[in-house]
């Protein structure tokens, strides 16, 4: 049964990093529209984002109930030490999705306007930003409950390597948010400025991405059990190599495509991370409190767990591609 919880997880974590990532590189996208068909974009933006961006998360609603329930010790130590940039995504995610909102269904049209755009777009850059901190931070593994304060709530993530993990997670939202919206554009020219977003992104995350792994020979516990983790290095090589199909697809005009190769490579990435911690919560020993299965709840827990969580996928999955498909396919 905790194999099905994990999957769950799994699938719940993933679903929320391309889904509501993509409503954040989105949000991402409108710090750089320029000046060439700057409401049209806008406009683009919150009309794809507006049915569906607050169901978006019910996964990562799913995602803390079942670490709570299933996983106390885990989601113990790391909401006590990460506590300062999970607090800080918290806060994001409310700024945004109260900008949008205001953007959105705000009766009176104006110069507040102005002011709730630059709030949505700035605070998706800062949520996708503080995501990539946990992602390092965890990464990383300095997780600890004891020691000084700094120890224990500063020295986890004030660090290169987790900052440059938010800044790579930040252009991959941004990378799947243009692939996206390749495909809801319903003319040539916006089709051709979200597939320049989709090669410049593309290209941010690849140099960002460089710059991660030349950081990590700085954390030679990292490196070393990257270079030796066979799994981990196909993913990431089979999603480097996609790269060349998406270029492929941009020359032929292949639109149609590159929103799945853009979710394949998230996927692949996301995969690659999740076997690099494997059997592990983060980057650590597989202590008490860390290692998956140690940290689990009680056998009894766990079954009535995977039972919910069964009920739920039958209740909550159908509804949501039901949902997804009425609007977004209102936008074709």
């Amino acid at each position: 049964m905790i194999f099905f919880v994990l999957s769950v997880l799994f699938l719940s974590m993933f679903l929320y990093i391309v889904l509501a990532g993509a409503d954040f590189g989105a949000g991402i996208l409108e710090i750089f529209k320029g000046k060439e068909l700057r409401e049209i974009q806008e406009k683009m933006i919150t009309k794809a984002m507006g049915p569906v961006w607050e169901a978006n998360h019910i996964w990562l609603i799913l995602v803390l109930v079942i670490m709570f329930v299933g996983f106390p010790g885990p989601y113990r130590l790391l909401t006590i030490s990460l506590h300062i940039p999970i607090t800080m995504i918290l806060i994001g995610i409310i700024g945004r999705g109260t900008a949008f909102t205001f953007r959105h269904y705000d009766a009176v049209k104006g110069k507040s306007q102005a002011i709730y755009s630059i709030v949505f777009s700035f605070s998706s850059l800062w949520t996708s930003m503080w995501i990539g901190i946990t992602v390092g931070a965890m990464t990383l593994g300095r997780i600890t409950e004891d020691g000084s304060f700094y120890n224990v709530y500063i020295e986890n993530w004030l660090n290169p390597f987790s900052f440059l993990m938010g800044m790579f997670i930040s252009s991959l939202f941004a990378y799947v948010a243009s692939t996206f919206l390749v495909s809801e554009s319903h003319t040539y020219q916006t089709r051709e400025l979200f597939k320049k977003r989709v090669t410049y992104s593309c290209i941010v995350s690849v140099m960002i991405g460089t710059l991660l792994f030349i950081d990590s020979f700085f954390n030679p516990n990292i490196i070393n059990e990257f270079l030796n983790d066979k799994v981990t290095m196909i993913f990431l090589f089979i999603s480097s190599s996609i790269l060349l199909f998406q270029w492929i697809a941009i020359r032929n005009r292949s639109d149609s495509y590159l929103k799945f190769l853009g979710v394949i490579q998230l996927f692949l990435i996301f995969s690659g991370w999740v076997v690099f911690l494997y059997p592990n919560f983060y980057f650590r020993d597989g202590s008490i409190g860390v290692n998956i299965f140690q940290g689990a709840a009680p056998d009894a827990t766990i079954k009535q767990l995977g039972i919910a969580l069964a009920i739920g996928v039958v209740v909550i999955f159908p509804p949501y591609l039901y949902l997804m498909n009425i609007f977004k396919r209102n936008l074709r």
